[in-house]
């Protein structure tokens, strides 16, 4: 619908959000003028398990009835590798080196870097880079937006022991175990390449002039 209606070209929509950059990035690809640029929160797979496991035990208990942690993870109710899969477009296949290896220069080429862990950072740095400036008002109410989203139940966990169960996790997240190694170091290396490791509040008021830098993000459709 989004291609019918010629939405990448339009005044419409200034922000996409697609669990799927791949199907995303078909309103950007050529002969489009025109350019996406994109940004992503990644979070540690074995807590995103983990809050996934929680989140279903709240909203679908049904699902998950009488299920350990362990059987959870070892069940079809977790999917294996889900950004590794999502970035590499590897949807069913068992992965391979290769599958890591494009997610890792998706991730690379594609991408701003945020991790859930550095919620707040992270969304100011998304601002920074296009360059968005908040009123009093609206940075008060994403103060209290972000702390709601930490906040939820099923992120309400400090710890995850080292157990049986964190072991069937971490087997079936292996690959986005080291993806995450690597998203980790991005996000260091994007804060000294894109923001020249100032203050982000430094970088922010720095950014309102500036467009931000292009990302030919249909070339994700080319294999580019």
């Amino acid at each position: 619908r989004g291609i019918a209606h010629d939405l990448a070209e339009s005044d419409l929509v200034d922000v996409f959000y697609s669990k799927d950059p791949y199907d995303l990035a078909r309103l950007f690809a050529p002969p489009k003028p025109v350019y996406g640029r994109g940004i992503v929160m990644v979070r540690n797979p074995i807590r995103r398990s983990v809050a996934t496991y929680k989140r279903l035990q709240m909203r679908k208990p049904d699902m998950v009835k009488d299920m350990t942690l362990e059987q959870f993870a070892l069940s079809d109710h977790l999917q294996d590798n889900f950004l590794t899969r999502t970035l590499s477009n590897n949807r069913d296949s068992p992965l391979t080196q290769a599958d890591l290896n494009v997610a890792k220069e998706v991730l690379k080429r594609k991408f701003v870097v945020g991790l859930y862990d550095d919620f707040e950072e992270s969304v100011h740095r998304f601002e920074a880079f296009f360059g968005w400036k908040l009123i009093d008002s609206s940075s008060s109410c994403q103060s209290k937006i972000i702390q709601r989203e930490m906040d939820l139940d099923y992120n309400d966990f400090d710890s995850i022991p080292y157990d049986s169960a964190y072991t069937a996790i971490a087997e079936k997240n292996r690959e986005d175990l080291e993806l995450y190694k690597y998203a980790e170091y991005l996000y260091q290396y994007q804060k000294r390449v894109l923001f020249g490791n100032a203050e982000i509040h430094d970088v922010m008021e720095a950014s309102q002039n500036r467009p931000p830098p292009m990302v030919d993000f249909g070339k994700i459709v080319r294999g580019q």
